[in-house]
């Protein structure tokens, strides 16, 4: 299973514009292919209006095939140009694979938090160890499910916790139990020599679409 998102700037002089047009490409998008596109605006962790495109796939080289389609399509390509106005930059497309799931995801997060790290590549194998295991450590502490991902593509080695929220109150409580816990702060000192220094990244948003 891959994650497969593409993340936006809107332009701080059309946001409402730019916010409402990004709905409407979401729901064109579920409209018009099999995929099921959810929209998620950054709330910390990334520029001011970043908006995130996202959906699950078994397999990235199939989506391929119905989002090539989209590229022939007249009306959604002038949906594109017209909207473009709206953005800052070009959008940026990443592909990641599930490694672990601990606890029920069914769907999108309502709120999602996620971790990035650069995994040591002398250490890659511990690193994902570690990972699944503070995965599950985390799941059973909060009762809030996660998932393990690594990067396919962009920064090579790349490992991310992704926490599936009910609501952005939820994942604020599930933080608090974490960072109290004299376990989880035990099992952070374990990944010393696990991760590039510095690359720990974080980012909270919420489903918009």
């Amino acid at each position: 299973m891959y994650l497969f998102t593409r993340q936006v700037l809107v332009n701080p002089a059309h946001v409402r514009a730019g916010m409402r047009q990004a709905i409407e490409m979401a729901q064109y998008v579920n409209q018009n292919t099999s995929l099921e596109v959810s929209l998620f605006q950054l709330l910390q962790g990334a520029p001011l209006g970043t908006l995130t495109f996202a959906y699950r796939t078994d397999s990235y080289a199939a989506t391929f095939a119905e989002t090539d389609a989209l590229l022939q399509s007249d009306e959604y390509m002038g949906r594109v140009e017209s909207g473009a106005q709206y953005y800052v930059g070009s959008p940026q497309d990443h592909v990641a694979r599930f490694i672990h799931q601990s606890g029920e995801i069914v769907g999108p997060p309502a709120a999602a938090g996620l971790i990035t790290a650069s995994m040591q590549v002398d250490k890659a194998a511990d690193a994902v160890k570690w990972s699944i295991e503070l995965s599950d450590f985390m799941a059973k502490l909060t009762g809030v499910p996660n998932a393990v991902l690594t990067s396919n593509y962009g920064r090579w080695g790349q490992i991310a916790w992704l926490t599936y929220g009910s609501s952005l109150a939820q994942l604020e409580d599930a933080e608090a139990q974490v960072n109290s816990d004299s376990g989880f702060l035990k099992r952070l000192g374990k990944s010393e020599h696990l991760f590039v220094p510095g690359s720990g990244a974080g980012s909270l948003s919420r489903k918009i679409a």
